[in-house]
């Protein structure tokens, strides 16, 4: 399958609060003062943002909106730089999406600092290195140093909400009704380093990648309706999928992630009523229920780490008033090209997810009357091709 790299370009600089300063010869080069203006871009091939957009095809190929939402917040850092007015001299600051210009391919929005301070320019440094995240820094969930260290955790129970979108299946037979997972989660890192501006007006151009790996489930039923209340995929070995993970801004390729925590990643299909029955409060439970012509489409994020053994993907449906669980190993059924389409594996052999990739489970069919499922269609990676720009 062939590989599409994606780049969000920002249209517009973050603009700073206060006046420019302007800049003067001095013996040591330029000397600068001012705010400190960034191009924001979000790159790499299965990546994402804040929103997933439609899929739009265009010149015979397919491409994923990769769209900004109003609102979103990324936290940018530098050891050389400060938040101008900061009587504790911090160095890092936060900048927010206020305008969302245009959506699809390309994507376009403004920014502007989230509050009155951004980083500034400082005189007599020549070289700055600037770190970046997405969401902004928040302990708990998204950690950012001055110094580019990263730290950051992916729950090990997810839920999806369902919305509007509906999608087809390829040969039409079935429609998927799209649940739209926590994009709080997306993590994204970035970093330029030894950065010599030639001006106080100068565009930083920081980019982003993405600190994650995505599994989209496309699930319907082979026969009779089913309701599915869990999706889980488990590691195997001393792979885990859920938990803390570390690194550094500047790895975009997350070689350097180290990662800790649990085995499983569970995405949690029900929901809860509560009604009041012979003045008692009864709790209903219920799940999203597919048929043979009506799906529907889940994403559950892992740890951004590649896995080593075969993840286990199972899938728990209610039977009356109990549950059964339906599992399937993810491994090659036949010898033959990788999902990077780069190397080959033999039969029964474990799939290996990339770390930053998002990846689509098609076809996934459910019986309702046995305890396996399987898997209609071969995976696939996200639909990749020769390099495209998407301006934000």
């Amino acid at each position: 399958m062939e590989r599409r790299r994606t780049i969000l370009l920002a249209c517009a600089a973050i603009a700073g609060a206060a006046m420019l300063c302007g800049c003067s010869k001095t013996e040591g080069g330029m000397h600068l003062s001012g705010a400190i203006q960034f191009g924001m871009a979000s790159r790499g091939g299965q990546s994402t943002k804040t929103v997933y957009g439609d899929d739009v095809e265009k010149n015979n190929k397919k491409y994923q909106a990769l769209n900004w939402a109003e609102g979103d917040v990324v936290t940018i850092a530098s050891p050389q730089a400060v938040v101008q007015n900061d009587p504790n001299a911090a160095h890092a600051s936060n900048y927010v999406i206020s305008q969302v210009t245009a959506t699809g391919v390309p994507s376009r929005a403004k920014v502007v600092n989230e509050a009155a301070n951004g980083l500034m320019w400082l005189d007599n440094i020549d070289t700055y290195d600037f770190y970046g995240i997405y969401p902004k820094h928040q302990t708990g969930l998204i950690t950012l140093t001055q110094n580019g260290a990263v730290e950051a955790t992916i729950p090990e129970e997810q839920t999806n909400e369902a919305s509007e979108k509906t999608k087809k299946s390829k040969d039409e037979s079935v429609t998927y009704t799209v649940y739209e997972p926590d994009m709080n989660y997306a993590f994204m890192i970035g970093a330029l380093k030894s950065f010599k501006p030639k001006s106080n007006t100068q565009i930083v151009p920081l980019r982003f990648y993405p600190a994650f790996t995505a599994f989209e489930f496309n699930v319907s039923s082979q026969d009779d309706p089913i309701e599915i209340t869990e999706i889980q995929l488990e590691a195997q070995g001393s792979d885990v999928l859920s938990g803390t993970f570390s690194t550094n801004a500047a790895d975009s390729t997350l070689a350097s992630v180290n990662a800790s925590g649990k085995k499983t990643a569970t995405l949690k299909t029900t929901t809860e009523k509560q009604t009041e029955v012979d003045g008692e409060t009864v709790t209903e439970v219920t799940g999203v229920g597919v048929t043979a012509t009506e799906g529907a489409s889940f994403t559950l994020f892992t740890l951004p780490k590649d896995n080593t053994q075969a993840l286990k993907l199972r899938v728990t449906s209610k039977d009356g008033d109990a549950t059964k669980t339906s599992y399937v190993m993810l491994t090659y059924a036949k010898e033959g090209k990788d999902l990077d389409a780069e190397t080959t594996h033999a039969a029964k052999t474990p799939v290996v997810f990339k770390a930053g990739h998002k990846y689509r489970i098609n076809m996934l069919k459910l019986p309702s009357s046995q305890w396996k499922i399987t898997i209609s269609v071969h995976l696939e990676p996200w639909e990749t091709g020769e390099e495209t720009v998407i301006y934000i």
